[in-house]
C-alpha cells in the first residue's frame, strides 16, 4: 500500500510559478525557496538568480498547498524574507527589507487561508485584550481570575472554530494543510473519524496522505510485527541492508540518529554501554543516520567513537528508512530478534541495557 500511496502523491503534483522582485538585489543575486525546520532553521529547497531587470522566477510542483519562505541574499547578506503559501498556479511576490511591506498575490488557496487567518484573529484580538488585564499590576487579583477564565473560554472557542473551519473545507488544499495543525487537538477516536472523513472527499492532498502513510508504517513496524528491510549506502558508499545483520546476531538494534541531534549524542553512551557488554553475546547495532551532510555524518561517527555498522541516504528527515518505521523524532530505535520479529521500540538510557541483560542471561 505504501508504494501505491507514493505513486498517488507523485501523480497529484501540480505546477506553480513564483515571479517577483526583492528590494536591494542586483543581477546574479540569489533568491532561495526554503522550508522552515526546527527552531527557525531555513532549509533551502530551490533557488533562482535575479536577472538584469531585478526579477526572479521559481518553478516547481506542489500537492495541495504548504507554507514556504523566500530569502533574498546579496553578497551573503540577508536582504529580506517573505512567507508564501505555495499553491498551484502563478504567485507574484514583492519582497522588501521591511517584511511588513511584502506583497504576495496568490490564488484561491491564499484567499481561503486569509479568511481563516482573519477569523482566528478575531479571537486573538479578544484574548490579547483580556490577557492585558491579567498582566496589569493595578488590577485586583479577584478580577484577574475572572479575566483568566474569559481568556480560557475564548481560547477554547478559537480552537473549536479552527476545527470547524478545517472540517468545512475538507477536500481542499487549505483544509488539508490545516489538518496538520489541528488533528492532534481531537481525541484519539475522533482523530480516526476526522481522517476517515477526509478520506471520503473527492480528492486528498499531501498532509492526509502522509498521515495515512504514517499510520500504515506504525502498524507495519509495531511490536510483534516482522521487521521491514531497507537498503542504504554505508560509510564507504557500499549499499548495505538491514537484512545483512538480522539473523546473523541474536538481536539487532536499528538505531535512528543524526550527528546534529543533541539528544542522540546524549544517548550514545547508553547504547555504547549495552554494545560493549553484549556484542560478543549476540547483540548488534545498526546505525541509521538522518544527516543531510556525509561529512558531518562521518565526523559524528568519529567523534562519538561508534564501532557498529552505519548507513545513511543523506536525506535528513526524508530518510527512506525513517519513513518506513514512522520515525518522527530522534533518537529512536527498534530491537529485532534473530527471527526478524520486532520485540521492543525506543529503549532509552538504562532500559536498553536492562532489556539486553534480560534477553541474554
Amino acid at each position: 500500500m505504501a508504494a501505491g500511496l507514493l505513486a498517488l502523491t507523485a501523480n497529484a503534483q501540480e505546477a506553480y510559478t513564483i515571479t517577483g522582485t526583492a528590494e536591494g538585489t542586483v543581477k546574479g543575486d540569489k533568491i532561495y525557496l526554503c522550508q522552515m525546520q526546527g527552531f527557525f532553521a531555513m532549509v533551502p529547497e530551490d533557488s533562482a538568480l535575479v536577472d538584469k531587470k531585478g526579477n526572479f522566477e521559481l518553478k516547481g510542483t506542489v500537492d495541495g498547498c504548504t507554507t514556504r519562505w523566500l530569502v533574498a541574499l546579496h553578497n551573503g547578506e540577508n536582504l529580506g524574507m517573505c512567507d508564501v503559501l505555495l499553491e498551484a498556479g502563478p504567485i507574484k511576490v514583492q519582497m522588501f527589507k521591511d517584511s511588513k511591506r511584502n506583497v504576495v498575490e496568490g490564488g484561491e488557496c491564499q484567499k481561503l487561508y486569509k479568511e481563516y487567518e482573519a477569523g482566528a484573529r478575531q479571537y486573538d484580538d479578544q484574548i490579547a485584550k483580556d490577557w492585558a488585564v491579567c498582566l496589569d499590576t493595578t488590577i485586583a487579583e479577584k478580577d484577574k481570575i475572572k479575566e483568566r477564565l474569559v481568556v480560557e473560554t475564548y481560547s477554547r472557542q478559537r480552537e473549536e472554530w479552527e476545527k470547524r473551519f478545517m472540517l468545512e473545507h475538507a477536500g481542499t488544499p487549505v483544509g488539508d494543510m490545516l489538518l496538520a495543525y489541528h488533528l492532534q487537538s481531537f481525541k484519539n477516536d475522533d482523530q480516526e473519524k476526522v481522517l476517515a472523513y477526509f478520506g471520503q472527499q473527492p480528492r486528498q492532498f499531501h498532509v492526509y496522505k502522509s498521515l495515512i502513510a504514517q499510520q500504515n508504517a506504525e502498524k507495519a513496524t509495531a511490536e510483534g510485527a516482522q521487521y521491514t528491510d531497507f537498503s542504504m549506502p554505508d560509510t564507504n558508499g557500499k549499499t548495505v541492508s538491514v537484512s545483512d545483520f538480522v539473523g546473523k546476531s541474536k538481536y539487532v538494534l536499528i538505531d535512528f540518529w543524526a550527528s546534529w541531534c543533541g539528544p542522540c549524542r546524549a544517548e550514545m553512551p547508553a547504547v555504547l554501554k549495552a554494545y560493549n557488554e553484549f556484542h560478543t553475546k549476540g547483540f548488534e547495532v545498526v546505525g541509521v543516520s538522518l544527516d543531510n551532510s556525509k561529512e558531518a555524518w562521518l565526523k559524528g561517527i568519529e567523534q562519538l567513537k561508534l564501532p557498529w555498522p552505519q548507513m545513511s541516504d543523506i536525506k535528513g528527515w526524508e530518510c527512506e528508512g525513517a519513513k518506513l518505521y514512522n520515525v518522527r523524532a530522534i533518537p529512536a530505535n527498534v530491537l529485532v530478534d534473530i527471527n526478524g520479529k520486532i520485540i521492543a521500540k525506543n529503549l532509552r538510557g538504562e532500559d536498553l541495557y536492562n532489556k539486553m541483560a534480560e534477553l541474554l542471561k
